[in-house]
């Protein structure tokens, strides 16, 4: 075993690198909103949008299906409803590696990893478009680290494909690590992109001020895979997934030390890792589906997940961490709940078990909410009709 596996089952300097990454994220994230503070916001959305238009104009059209390409990392988090709403508005392809595994996530080194993502990625758009078939729009979910940014204003020279990128994680990966002179996060993307997506709003400003139109863009769920499960007995309390780290075990800890029967999945816990397929039907059989909305080691820095609209759509209790974001999309004590402390996620847990009617009213109307504004489908349709409006403008 290794000298830093050992060290890392001290528990107090396991609470000590804890303690220093998160300061780290939290610092970078202040220094950057100093950073664009200081800048004008400059011109608007829909001018910017015009900008990026070029050659022929993808959300006019009218005489065929709009084709588009979709560059994805996480084949389980894009198959449970970006794909599938994706596939409902155009002709839909994706990118694969050259062994045909699906997304970037090659296990080679970063550096080589690099260059065959962006090496594939041009091969088989070179291959739709010498069909006829290039992509009008190209929806990416990368990094800096992952590909080279030069590809896309290649991609977008060569065959006129309008280029979005998506990003759930700009709090904390907008920059990413600085790798032989290119910043590793979304930053990186920004002069060779049309438009971003961000699922942090104050990220959209951003963008923006850098000369890139931006949108907020949250997460969402697909009512077709996570849904209620009425026929099916509530035989979990709470039920967790996520690796078992930081927080979560503190959270997943002191509600077992209050009684509190918890079912635990994903890497280190006893539940061992779950399949995708396997979710919806544990949310749907838990009383309380449990979020930690933290991010990495931070106890107080959030941001949105996926989780945030699954849970709901299940048409379970959830219960997560207050962040800011969610009052925006729900209300919360009336379609979610939340905590913000680990002793408020104890007391609220035991309350909402003790008082089941409350609970599961909370629960539909999260259901309802989640249905009615919080789908994949929903999404990606008022994405295009907002496009399509602004293109109108700009023609």
């Amino acid at each position: 075993m290794s000298f830093i596996s050992e060290l890392k089952k001290l528990a107090w300097l396991r609470a000590l690198n804890a303690r220093y990454k998160s300061a780290e994220v939290k610092n970078a994230y202040r220094a950057t909103v100093a950073r664009y503070a200081k800048l004008p916001l400059g011109n608007s959305f829909r001018y910017l949008f015009s900008e990026r238009l070029t050659g022929q104009n993808p959300f006019t059209l009218i005489d065929r299906p709009l084709r588009i390409f979709f560059l994805g990392t996480d084949e389980q988090q894009d198959r449970s409803g970006t794909l599938q709403a994706l596939a409902k508005i155009s002709e839909l392809t994706y990118f694969t590696r050259a062994d045909g595994s699906y997304g970037q996530n090659d296990p080679a080194p970063p550096p080589a990893r690099k260059r065959a993502n962006t090496g594939r990625l041009w091969e088989l758009i070179q291959a739709q478009a010498a069909q006829g078939k290039a992509p009008d729009i190209l929806i990416a979910q990368t990094w800096g680290c992952l590909i080279e940014p030069e590809i896309f204003s290649r991609i977008r020279e060569a065959c006129g494909t309008f280029i979005v990128n998506i990003s759930m994680d700009d709090r904390h990966q907008y920059w990413g690590e600085k790798i032989n002179g290119v910043w590793g996060g979304t930053y990186s993307l920004i002069p060779h992109i049309d438009l971003a997506l961000t699922a942090a709003p104050e990220c959209a400003d951003w963008y923006m001020k850098e000369g890139c139109p931006a949108l907020f863009f949250p997460e969402a769920s697909d009512p077709e895979i996570f849904h209620p499960m009425p026929g099916l007995p509530k035989i979990h309390d709470v039920c967790f997934v996520g690796g078992r780290y930081g927080i979560r075990e503190q959270i997943v800890n002191a509600l077992r030390g209050a009684g509190v029967r918890v079912a635990a999945f994903g890497g280190g816990w006893e539940g061992g890792r779950i399949d995708t397929e396997s979710v919806p039907m544990l949310f749907a059989q838990s009383k309380i589906v449990l979020g930690v909305g933290t991010i990495g080691h931070c106890s107080d820095f959030y941001a949105l997940k996926l989780r945030d609209f699954d849970a709901p759509m299940s048409g379970s209790f959830y219960l997560t961490h207050d962040n800011p974001d969610l009052h925006t999309l729900f209300t919360v004590g009336g379609e979610i709940a939340t905590y913000r402390s680990i002793a408020e996620c104890v007391e609220k847990t035991r309350y909402y078990l003790a008082h089941d009617a409350e609970r599961e009213a909370i629960a539909h109307a999260g259901q309802q909410r989640a249905f009615a504004q919080h789908t994949w489908d929903g999404r990606f349709g008022s994405l295009l009709n907002t496009l399509k409006d602004s293109a109108s403008c700009a023609a």
